[in-house]
């Protein structure tokens, strides 16, 4: 049996150093963004985020890989047994060395060919994006090796580790992009390309080292056993659908708006990329910290407590996506010019809507774990992912009837709102989860809290002029209301019990 106290403090310690490692994250990369902009230039940068995407695009292979890796060595931690642990990592490698081969083909040639003959690039600029396009390649077949040493600290819960090698591989970024100043008789946008394939070469080689020294299941040999690539190879195809509409919704719009729009509205876009995944790390942390508990808690048939970490954890990523999100939807126009200077065109606009999409989604993501936990993923993804994946055809469509930027994000909203009602409605279904329950506990009290957390904040900005005065009461004043909001509003009594009980240890440790 898991220790529910035990399980509790793992749980907060992991979150914790998730959010250390976060912060960290979020200010280099704050400062990082504009000295990239400034150093490539408006269209280098567009070209780099566009051109890589393409790459990205492919990543919806590696991606449900490493969600499956991720399940299986959880799940057997969770049943004890580390002869099938390591015989599941060697097999997870064994068939990221496989895929490996198979994307190479898939990317010099129909990526390839995208590239060259629909992408939208100045003349002068092609022989640079080709280039970029062939490191990131590398750099991709460097990241999916990496996964399943990523997975295997993941489901260990060693999330210190995971947040050092994290912040050691943001400063690297970071220095990639300031030494791009110094680089004036070279091509920085080829340089910086060849930054990140070495720093993702070094990671890579750093977790590998981490992995083998400490855990034993990451001594690889060659595995070729059926009954256990077959079952990860089923759980990844299915998962490769949702992993497909994400990856699609995300890069598959940056292409779509540079057929339609061109580079400048990439760089608005990746901008706004860039705060959306600063947003939606808030959440992440939360799903990494209990994912693997969640886990290993139905491999152990701790059912009832399976589905009070996912009630509870479902609320506090909500609750500290509106901590973050308030301020933000209220003076990104502010905020923006403060952090860049020059704001590319639609930034706004861009920003404030996929802000609305993540938080809309946030509301049922954490009941994907139980779907994954107990190995159902097809269940759901072929109803919900399949909504998400509608998301760029139906941009095109309604493109071509008018070129207005804010469509695609209208279509993404929408289509959000589905996911949701999707995942709730085969949830019901599949796991029994009592849908009822699930509004009224956890979705009824985060709107409520969304939607009263906007008051204050709100009447200062309209009754204030543009300035960083006003900037700074909306934030505290955000900060402030929304945490009594949640505190009197939002929390259960034994969570706030649990959170009074949390700051007194931290505390009496100051």
């Amino acid at each position: 049996m898991l220790s529910s106290v035990e399980n509790n403090k793992r749980v907060a310690k992991n979150t914790l150093f998730l959010y250390v490692r976060m912060l960290f994250l979020m200010l280099i990369q704050l400062y990082t963004v504009p000295v990239l902009l400034r150093n490539l230039g408006v269209e280098d940068y567009g070209i780099y985020n566009v051109v890589g995407g393409i790459v990205t695009l492919f990543s919806f292979l590696s991606s449900s890989l490493a969600s499956g890796a991720q399940r299986f060595l959880a799940y057997e931690l969770g049943t004890g047994d580390y002869e099938k642990l390591r015989k599941v990592f060697s097999a997870t490698l064994t068939i990221y060395l496989c895929i490996a081969i198979v994307i190479v083909l898939l990317l010099e040639s129909l990526g390839l060919w995208f590239l060259n003959v629909k992408m939208v690039i100045p003349e002068d600029r092609v022989y640079a994006a080709n280039w970029v396009y062939q490191f990131s390649i590398l750099t991709f077949l460097v990241n999916i090796i990496s996964i399943p040493y990523n997975a295997a600290i993941i489901a260990r819960e060693r999330m210190s580790v995971f947040a050092y090698f994290s912040i050691v591989e943001i400063v690297l970024k970071l220095c990639a992009a300031v030494s791009l100043s110094f680089c004036t008789s070279l091509d920085r946008l080829i340089i910086y390309a060849i930054y990140i394939l070495g720093i993702s070469l070094l990671m890579r080689l750093s977790y590998q080292f981490y992995c083998v020294r400490n855990f034993v299941e990451c001594h690889y040999e060659v595995l070729l056993d059926k009954t256990l690539i077959k079952p990860l190879l089923i759980y990844s195809g299915f998962n490769m659908i949702g992993s497909l509409a994400m990856i699609s919704r995300q890069q598959g719009l940056n292409i779509l708006l540079n057929i339609f729009f061109g580079v400048l509205i990439n760089a608005a876009h990746t901008l706004g990329q860039q705060i959306y995944g600063v947003a939606n790390q808030f959440v992440n942390n939360v799903y990494m910290a209990t994912r693997p508990l969640i886990t290993k808690l139905y491999a152990a048939n701790q059912i009832e407590e399976m589905w009070q970490l996912v009630y509870q954890s479902a609320r506090m990523a909500s609750y500290l996506l509106i901590l973050l999100c308030v301020p933000l939807l209220i003076e990104i126009d502010l905020i923006l010019k403060l952090w860049l200077g020059e704001v590319p065109a639609f930034t706004v606009l861009i920003v404030r809507l996929l802000i609305i999409s993540l938080f809309i989604e946030t509301l049922t993501n954490q009941v994907i774990a139980v779907f994954q936990a107990a190995n159902k993923i097809k269940h759901y993804q072929l109803w919900s992912s399949m909504i998400v994946l509608m998301t760029i055809p139906l941009a095109y469509i309604a493109l071509l009837q008018k070129q207005a930027v804010y469509i695609p994000y209208s279509i993404l909203i929408i289509l959000s709102i589905g996911y949701v009602i999707s995942l709730l409605w085969v949830g019901n279904h599949i796991l029994n989860l009592d849908v009822l329950y699930y509004l009224r506990q956890v979705m009824a009290k985060v709107i409520l809290v969304a939607v009263l957390s906007l008051v204050c904040p709100l009447l200062i900005y309209m009754n204030m002029d543009d300035t960083i005065v006003r900037l700074l009461l909306v934030i505290v004043s955000s900060l402030v209301w929304s945490s009594l909001i949640i505190w009197f509003l939002g929390l259960e009594t034994q969570e706030k019990r649990y959170v009074l009980n949390f700051a007194l240890k931290i505390r009496n440790k100051i």
